[in-house]
């Protein structure tokens, strides 16, 4: 390598190579800097980035009169937790559902929407990568305005809810399809890519408050009623009679599959009872057990951990459970009790085997909890 510890030198004049030095405080002032970056705003784009590894949960909020939906970020690794953007909502939020299927994205129809309920029988849904919008990005339900002396052509299709839509369910198989049920008591599928009813599913018999699709077949919908009806129904059949069902006492809260058992069901009551469902076993419980002093509003199950199920109520309580595969039983392993007021819902991490979101009435309204820290849960299913 000849040459390599010698210093160049300008031969032309024997002069240094180095003509000046020029100083300027910013780089707008060097007319030599053609590409300009702003600190600010390469630290502000930095904060509203979503990583990979960062998980979005929306939260709809009422207070008094104000209406949000509101984003914020998780990340286990950095133990991030923050409110990455919100939405003002012009009606009261009754129910929210992630939706992961864009009808206007031709490419791969992939997105990252939530659908809201309202009391006014509408869903509002709202694309989560659009920041500072003061309108959804799609409607459905809405009532055209009368024109004074015209007339509108009947024909025969409903256009969604007569009353306040307070469950929704999307379709993780047949993406473009959103169910939602309403205090009118029927179940509406709506087809997104075309922002219209596909099918009513009549009279349930009473208010549809919960409902749930089966996370492998596209066809079969969980729902649960204000009059106390667990129900399996087969879309295909246009009637809406059920192919399983159940009567219980009192108004049913919340129901979820076992997505590790895909013919047994969960169902939460306002009367505290949890109760354990086998499809092959209309009207009866594999096991059913009082799990709080007053309505459980949040069920959920982990999407990893095989049987690890929390229930939370209006006790304030967060209890934690296992359930047996052998026999269907459930087990009581923690019991918790919050300091954020009632507990109205609780959902697991999709990608974190322990962790979930609680969502309460007072102090934060929201809480992330870490079970793994929580040394009974961590000893009953190690063992």
């Amino acid at each position: 390598m000849k040459g390599y510890n010698e210093e160049e030198t300008n031969e032309q004049d024997g002069e240094d190579g180095m003509k000046g030095i020029a100083m300027y405080s910013t780089n707008k002032d060097d007319p030599y800097v053609t590409e300009q970056v702003d600190s600010d705003e390469e630290e502000e784009k930095e904060e509203i980035m979503v990583r990979k590894d960062d998980n979005m949960v929306a939260v709809a909020k009422i207070d008094k009169g104000d209406y949000t939906l509101e984003c914020y970020v998780y990340n286990e690794a950095d133990s991030d937790w923050y409110c990455h953007h919100d939405y003002i909502l012009d009606a009261p939020p009754l129910c929210i559902e992630p939706v992961q299927h864009d009808p206007g994205n031709e490419e791969t129809g992939k997105g990252n929407l939530i659908a809201v309920g309202t009391m006014n029988s509408e869903i509002h849904i709202w694309d989560l990568d659009i920041m500072n919008t003061a309108t959804p990005f799609l409607t459905l339900g809405k009532k055209e305005r009368k024109v004074k002396g015209s007339r509108k052509k009947r024909d025969n299709s409903a256009q969604g809810h007569t009353d306040a839509v307070i469950s929704l369910a999307w379709n993780k198989v047949t993406t473009h399809v959103l169910a939602s049920g309403g205090a009118d008591k029927t179940v509406v599928l709506w087809d997104l890519d075309e922002a219209k009813p596909a099918q009513i599913i009549p009279d349930r018999g009473g208010e549809v408050q919960t409902m749930k699709w089966h996370p492998n077949e596209s066809t079969f919908l969980l729902l649960g009623t204000m009059k106390g009806d667990v129900q399996v129904i087969d879309c295909r059949d246009t009637a809406g009679n059920a192919s399983a069902a159940w009567k219980f006492d009192g108004q049913v809260e919340k129901v979820i599959w076992n997505h590790f058992n895909p013919y047994t069901v969960f169902a939460s009551s306002d009367d505290g009872r949890l109760r354990h469902l086998d499809l092959r076993k209309p009207g009866e419980c594999l096991w059913e057990g009082v799990a709080h002093d007053g309505p459980i509003g949040g069920l959920t199950l982990s999407a990893i951990t095989r049987g690890l199920l929390v229930t939370v109520g209006e006790d304030e309580m967060m209890n934690v459970w296992k359930v047996e595969d052998t026999n269907g039983g459930i087990e009581k392993v923690h019991s918790e009790k919050l300091t954020i007021g009632e507990l109205h819902c609780a959902q697991f991490n999709p990608d974190v085997a322990a962790v979930l979101s609680v969502g309460g009435t007072t102090a934060d309204l929201i809480r992330v909890i870490d079970l793994t820290k929580y040394e009974p849960v961590v000893k009953a299913f190690s063992e």
